[in-house]
């Protein structure tokens, strides 16, 4: 499998004094390559896709999501499997920022 291309704009965060609270914009190409690693952090994550679709594996349970449509990952649940359908994607980020877990993408 390929390394998929990946561009991150942090939009709010620590350097915007926010304190537990973080926003980004992840661009992907070559994103049917595949995307991150399994993982889990504390932070509740929510998702919003601005481009692209894809289906997203996690708690026994696969949500597909297009352009405005969101994905919530709940605090300490594994995700990251995920097969999206169109070489480009773009999502929004929003997620907590919570002692111990280790920065998001782009802090």
């Amino acid at each position: 499998m390929q390394k998929t291309h990946a561009l991150y704009e942090s939009l709010v965060g620590p350097k915007e004094g926010a304190k537990k609270l973080h926003l980004h914009v992840t661009e992907l190409h070559d994103a049917r390559a595949g995307w991150g690693a399994q993982h889990a952090h504390v932070a509740e994550e929510v998702l919003y896709m601005l481009e692209g679709e894809g289906e997203f594996t996690f708690g026994g349970k696969t949500h597909r999501a297009g352009p405005g449509q969101t994905v919530f990952f709940p605090s300490g649940v594994t995700h990251a499997e995920v097969k999206f359908f169109s070489d480009k994607v773009k999502y929004l980020v929003v997620r907590t920022v919570e002692p111990g877990d280790p920065p998001c993408c782009c802090q």
